[in-house]
């Protein structure tokens, strides 16, 4: 029998670079899907064709052997194994298709960690749950080869909708099943994630070792003076942290004290405070996106960010009541126009 699994892209509204700090954070799933369709196999090798791509992986399943870069499909297969949800001999023929461009913001690669976890453990009889999915998925991307990301991503892919994300301790609650007017602009600039990650990572350590703490966790917000750390740009990357931190909260209690009848001025001004905090203390904006976001706004979009790691790939624009003008002028700016429509998360497809 064929089994379908499908999960979604996902987008930041707020608390961007945040999550992998331990700050909460606002994402939510967009409906650009990932597939994985196929069935049990003869024998103990695994074969994905991954159509989008062009080529087939094959492999068999190993804890021993070395798990060269990024080799995402590998590492699922290996935590299942160690979880003891997969055996250690399977025969898997697969595909895997993809609505979600690559290094472009919209978390193509966990996504596809997600997606293939849930496939594997559901052809295997076992369900998980979207929190088991997620810290299985975090295992498998992050953990597995000591990169520097978090876990928002899996976390919003696995439960799907706009939700609220804590990581001290970890928890979900999900805030709106859906979000009004929301488009997202592709600039098809290429970025390098793990490398944005790592510098902005690094610089927020830095200026935590100059103030004596372990973790951005213990200060307190009020009372942070950036003048207390020497570095710039340590200086910068944890004034962003704190920003966005509050920034965060702001559009947090918007969201929870109105529900879906929260007021669209305010969510548009703290989108674009959060961009202002990215492009001008982060630095991970770009000059096409700048000029799209521009011709967003100027065309009625009342907020615009950057989404993603940044330093290339996609912008969102919250435009209620002007989205055909305002697609057209991310269009004519010379970005690629996606629906930013709230979804589920990963589900098996019947």
């Amino acid at each position: 029998m064929v089994l379908k699994a499908s999960a979604p892209g996902r987008i930041v509204l707020f608390g961007e670079h945040q999550d992998y700090l331990g700050l909460p954070v606002i994402p939510a799933a967009i409906d650009l899907q990932i597939e994985v369709s196929g069935q049990k196999a003869q024998g103990s090798r695994i074969s994905i064709l991954l159509d989008d791509l062009g080529y087939v992986e094959s492999f068999t399943p190993s804890m021993e052997s070395p798990l060269t870069e990024r080799a995402y499909l590998q590492s699922s297969v290996r935590v299942l194994q160690r979880e003891g949800i997969l055996p250690h001999k399977i025969g898997i023929n697969a595909q895997i298709q993809s609505e979600i461009p690559i290094q472009a913001g919209l978390s193509s690669s966990s996504a596809l960690v997600v997606v293939w976890l849930k496939f594997l453990s559901e052809l295997f009889d076992h369900s998980l749950s979207p929190m088991e999915l997620t810290k299985f998925a975090y295992q498998a991307e992050v953990g597995e080869f000591n990169e520097p990301g978090g876990m928002q991503d899996h976390m919003v892919i696995a439960h799907g909708f706009v939700n609220y994300e804590e990581f001290n301790p970890i928890r979900c609650t999900k805030l709106l099943e859906s979000f009004p007017s929301l488009l997202i602009g592709d600039s098809q600039e290429k970025k390098d994630t793990l490398t944005t990650l790592a510098m902005i990572k690094q610089g927020v350590n830095s200026a935590l070792h100059e103030l004596g703490s372990n973790s951005i966790m213990d200060i307190d917000k009020s009372k942070f003076n950036p003048e207390e750390i020497s570095d710039a740009h340590a200086r910068s990357c944890i004034t962003a942290a704190v920003q966005n931190f509050n920034i965060t909260k702001s559009a947090y209690d918007e969201f929870k004290t109105n529900k879906g009848n929260f007021n669209y001025q305010i969510i548009g001004d703290l989108i674009n405070s959060h961009h202002t905090s990215l492009r001008d203390l982060l630095h991970i904006s770009t000059p096409k996106i700048e000029t799209m976001i521009k011709a967003a706004k100027e065309a009625g979009a009342l907020g615009c960010k950057i989404t993603g790691s940044g330093n290339g790939g996609c912008m969102i624009a919250f435009c209620p009541g002007c989205e055909k003008e305002v697609q057209l002028a991310i269009e004519l700016s010379g970005g690629v126009v996606y629906s930013g429509r709230v979804v589920p998360g990963a589900r098996i497809k019947k």
